[in-house]
């Protein structure tokens, strides 16, 4: 129970997280991936990311309690029917959820955090950018109380990819958070990139991590990549 209480005060319980992640599938095909010295690389998507070197990477133990307490709290706001929120977000997937202090820290009243998700939108012709997918995502969060901070998503270029971003307020057991979404649309799949801070200002500083995104470059054929390179043995004398 005091575990309970404890994460309910953690940005974990920040509705936007949890209707995106609550049914979220904990491995696949997309979570070919490593972590090191602050710097995520996914296989899959083909991309790396910078983020906090001193931050903390969470596994999947972490990920389990986001959904099991979203399960609970997706049905408490009402924004959608248990059903209908199992089928929308069947096809999502937490990539990296990484926050500043260890979740259970004694002393921390708020923890910020960054996660990377994707969701299948290919049965979804009318997604066809960032946008479009965040527009989507708007009318369920407005259904939640959750204020919309931007007139549109804005677009932004990283990487060489087209990301829109969209920000959100709301408050969480008398915490205000403030939240930075960044999504593109890529081989049928929305890539959000998620970014809670306490302000805006501190969610502005924190999204700048978004301009160490690099694409990798493409994979020759009969060349399979299971995870980082080896250092190469020293010449025999």
């Amino acid at each position: 129970m005091l575990y309970y209480r404890l994460m309910k005060r953690f940005p974990l319980a920040i509705l936007i997280i949890l209707l995106l992640c609550c049914y979220a599938n904990a491995q696949s095909e997309l979570d070919r991936s490593t972590v090191r010295d602050g710097v995520y690389t996914n296989f899959a998507f083909g991309f790396t990311f910078k983020y906090p070197k001193d931050w903390v990477v969470h596994g999947e133990a972490t990920n389990e309690r986001i959904r099991q307490i979203g399960k609970e709290r997706i049905v408490e706001s009402g924004a959608l029917p248990k059903a209908t929120a199992e089928v929308a977000v069947s096809n999502t997937y937490q990539l990296l959820t990484v926050f500043h202090y260890p979740v259970g820290t004694p002393g921390i009243t708020f923890n910020p955090g960054i996660l990377v998700i994707a969701e299948k939108v290919d049965f979804a012709p009318g997604i066809t950018n960032g946008k479009d997918y965040l527009l989507n995502l708007r009318a369920i969060l407005r259904k939640t109380g959750t204020q919309v901070l931007l007139k549109e998503p804005m677009e932004y270029h990283f990487g060489g990819s087209q990301f829109f971003r969209d920000d959100y307020g709301v408050n969480v057991n008398g915490v205000s958070v403030v939240e930075a979404f960044f999504s593109t649309v890529t081989n049928g799949y929305a890539l959000g990139f998620i970014f809670m801070g306490e302000n805006q200002k501190s969610v502005d500083e924190m999204a700048k991590a978004m301009e160490t995104l690099e694409q990798m470059p493409p994979i020759r054929k009969g060349v399979t990549i299971s995870g980082p390179p080896t250092q190469p043995s020293a010449p025999k004398p």
